[in-house]
């Protein structure tokens, strides 16, 4: 069989998942330097993607915007579009209806998916993947390369690094905050980046202890980053530039950290793929399912009967125990352990 000359990746969202896909278009590119690989992602997400030394081109879904009648040409655009490429391989690492359709569309000879695919997407395939929904999603994804008969999988080569300079109101923040750390106690080179947004409400760290870590340590520069409600975080040694960042910025700020904590969210998986000493806390979700893959990921969590209990809403009758038990005083421990090199990391 002659090797393909195009190769389509059809993995629009979500933010984590794109990136734990990042490994199958590396493992694509070692193995055919020659192919044009593709990809189609959420408009929003596009700025993972771009610059990508791996990619040939990024392929726009804008999901918000297609839902409108007066946009139906622009899908007609892309449909035709991506038939027109005549992709040998299609592979749909998404799994659900509209990647199905999508995948359908290209009309390509082999159209792989995997078989925990949902929404009947799987009737788009001509070739299914056995896995389960057990495992860890980016092991899932490397199931792609397996099945094309390439054995060098590299799960934590993701090709993703810093291709934008911090605007100035940003640098100037991050400069400020490690000036107001040196004035305690000397220049301090090491920087301490907080992501402390979820989508799930049962994801987040309590906001208070945010405050208390700070204060822990006020010769320690800080970064806050994220987008969500508001809450306030005081200390000169603090850059709060939550809502300030594009997502190619916010690779930039995860790229200068020396540790970074999150929740179980997309940032904790972009700082990991970025090679960055990472803490994830987890507390509802299972973190043996969606712990971030990369080689410098520690996972803390606090025991508690219901825990993972994999919802939205806590039923807990002492609210959120899994995550308020995580003490600031133990996150700042592990996380000063892990810029001192003393972390031991377990794949």
């Amino acid at each position: 069989m002659p090797d393909p000359a195009r190769i389509l990746i059809v993995k629009p969202s979500a933010l984590g998942d794109v990136v734990q896909a990042l490994p199958v278009l590396t493992g694509l590119k070692r193995r055919w330097p020659a192919a044009r690989i593709d990809w189609v992602v959420n408009d929003n997400l596009a700025g993972i993607l771009e610059g990508h030394p791996c990619l040939d081109d990024v392929l726009l879904y804008r999901r918000k915007r297609w839902t409108r009648l007066s946009a139906a040409g622009e899908m007609r655009d892309f449909a035709r579009r991506i038939a027109a490429a005549r992709y040998d391989i299609v592979l749909d690492l998404q799994g659900l209806a509209r990647s199905g359709l999508m995948t359908w569309l290209t009309g390509s000879p082999r159209r792989i998916g995997l078989r925990s695919a949902r929404e009947g997407s799987r009737l788009a395939y001509t070739e299914i993947i056995d896995d389960t929904k057990e495992a860890n999603a980016s092991r899932r994804y490397l199931l792609a390369l397996q099945h094309l008969g390439i054995a060098d999988c590299q799960p934590h080569d993701f090709g993703l690094t810093a291709t934008v300079a911090l605007s100035p109101p940003v640098q100037r923040a991050l400069d400020a905050a490690a000036a107001a750390a040196a004035q305690r106690q000397g220049p301090c080179s090491s920087l301490i980046v907080i992501h402390p947004y979820s989508q799930w409400r049962t994801k987040l760290w309590p906001w208070r202890h945010v405050q208390q870590l700070v204060d822990l340590a006020p010769a320690q520069p800080f970064a806050i980053v994220g987008e969500g409600p508001w809450f306030p975080i005081h200390g000169p040694h603090v850059a709060d530039v939550r809502g300030c960042l594009s997502l190619r910025e916010l690779i930039a700020v995860l790229a200068r950290a020396d540790a970074v904590l999150s929740t179980d969210s997309g940032p904790a998986h972009l700082a990991a793929a970025l090679g960055r000493p990472t803490l994830a806390l987890f507390g509802a979700t299972d973190w043996r399912k969606t712990r971030p893959a990369g080689a410098k990921v520690a996972v803390m969590t606090h025991d508690v009967f219901c825990s993972p209990c994999l919802k939205r809403h806590c039923r807990n009758s002492v609210p959120m125990a899994c995550m308020a038990g995580m003490e600031p005083i133990h996150v700042f421990g592990r996380l000063q352990e892990m810029i001192s090199g003393m972390t031991v990391y377990h794949s």
